[in-house]
């Protein structure tokens, strides 16, 4: 939730920024303008980085949180061949992956939220 607000937030504040500039520098000889948007431009790639590190920042924590869950269900478990099969079915699909689903299933095995 808070990643998403983020994401949506960083390109509204760099519009703003950029439309702020604009505006304050109306009056100004058009070079400068140029130069202005020029830089503002420039400074693009680092508010996508920001958005892109954030986004990292919390599946990062999304799969600590699932896999913290899947250790607590082997720690607790009195059968292993099943909670083996229950963790083989978990919906890991490489890079496709989906943590938030993958936490929904590790909630689902017994014991996950035994600490």
């Amino acid at each position: 939730m808070a990643t998403t607000m983020l994401l949506l937030v960083l390109p509204i504040g760099f519009f703003v920024l950029a439309l702020l500039f604009i505006a304050a520098v109306w009056t100004t000889p058009r070079r400068t303008k140029w130069l202005g948007i020029a830089t503002i431009a420039a400074a693009a790639p680092f508010f996508f980085w920001l958005g892109a590190f954030s986004e990292q920042f919390g599946a990062g924590q999304c799969y600590s949180n699932a896999m913290g869950m899947i250790a607590n269900a082997v720690e607790q478990t009195g059968s292993p061949q099943e909670l083996s099969k229950k963790i083989r079915d978990l919906p890991m699909h490489g890079y496709e992956t989906v943590c938030s689903d993958v936490e929904a299933a590790a909630a689902g095995l017994p014991n996950a939220g035994a600490p």
